[in-house]
């Protein structure tokens, strides 16, 4: 791609916010990491801000494997008993969260780290038991998103792990896409892009480049998209019907993919986005 076309996309969202979500198989490779924060560097340089979720679901399972527990999953969401809370405490609030901060002053760059916790940043209820029991998980009632704007506003990279606690202070665990997505609804942000170890959405061996929300939730209805990719898809819908333009799910583990997805027509990964933004980015095609 020309130099001068990158700075027309560059131009196009200066002063725009991205919600980026890195989940834990991206945060366990460095060498993937460390091009993602290189490229999110870039990005902040053309002046974009970048709000920065992250999850850690491979390595709670690792921890628990060490110490003799089998973590209980539903549909792709983590059933949370107190001794897989107490990993999700470990890791989320502490060890990942320092990882991703160490490589971050490595490229200067100024990350700095929020929880759910932090300036009453997430209001949270533990989810309801009728159907079944996920023990110490949360759904999000309300982003405040004060603490976001201040340290946007001096420059710093918020890295935002997926701990929070209810109005009793219990500790809950929350899906670090649904976050993302909260936060990028409340702040009508310019794109939700969430990085996984799959290249995409697919249909059958078929890569899809770009799809609307309907054809999302047709996909999860049909057992299509299932699992993790279904919750990631659901969140997409409910980004894009709370004000998101676009929502992006894309391989984190390969090189430079947020700036190819953000910077070229094409892009590298699978876009979500509603019928009138799809027939617009087919046309450019």
């Amino acid at each position: 791609m020309s130099y001068s076309k990158k700075k027309h996309y560059l131009a196009k969202f200066q002063n725009k916010i991205f919600v980026l979500k890195i989940g834990g198989e991206v945060v366990a490779e460095k060498n993937a990491l460390e091009s993602i924060l290189k490229d999110i560097k870039k990005l902040t340089e053309a002046g974009i801000k970048i709000i920065l979720v992250h999850g850690g679901g491979k390595q709670a399972d690792l921890l628990a494997a060490q110490i003799g527990h089998t973590p209980v999953k539903i549909n792709g969401r983590r059933v949370t008993s107190q001794q897989d809370l107490e990993i999700a405490k470990m890791l989320y609030g502490g060890s990942l969260n320092v990882e991703i901060l160490s490589l971050m002053k490595k490229l200067n760059m100024k990350g700095i780290r929020i929880s759910g916790l932090d300036g009453n940043f997430l209001e949270v209820h533990i989810r309801d038991t009728k159907e079944f029991d996920f023990g110490y998980v949360g759904d999000v009632d309300a982003v405040n998103p004060q603490v976001l704007f201040d340290v946007l506003a001096k420059g710093y990279i918020p890295v935002v792990s997926p701990l929070a606690s209810d109005n009793d202070g219990i500790i809950l665990n929350i899906n670090a896409d649904t976050i993302a997505a909260e936060i990028a609804i409340t702040l009508k942000t310019e794109k939700l892009i969430i990085f996984t170890s799959a290249r995409g959405v697919y249909h059958g061996k078929k890569l899809l480049s770009v799809i609307t929300a309907e054809q999302a939730f047709e996909m999860i209805s049909h057992s299509i998209a299932k699992d993790g990719m279904a919750v990631k898809l659901n969140n997409a819908i409910a980004a894009l019907q709370g004000g998101v333009k676009r929502v992006h799910i894309v391989n984190g583990l390969s090189k430079h993919s947020l700036l190819v997805e953000v910077l070229t027509k094409k892009g590298i990964g699978t876009m979500i986005t509603s019928e009138k933004e799809k027939q617009f980015y087919l046309k450019k095609l």
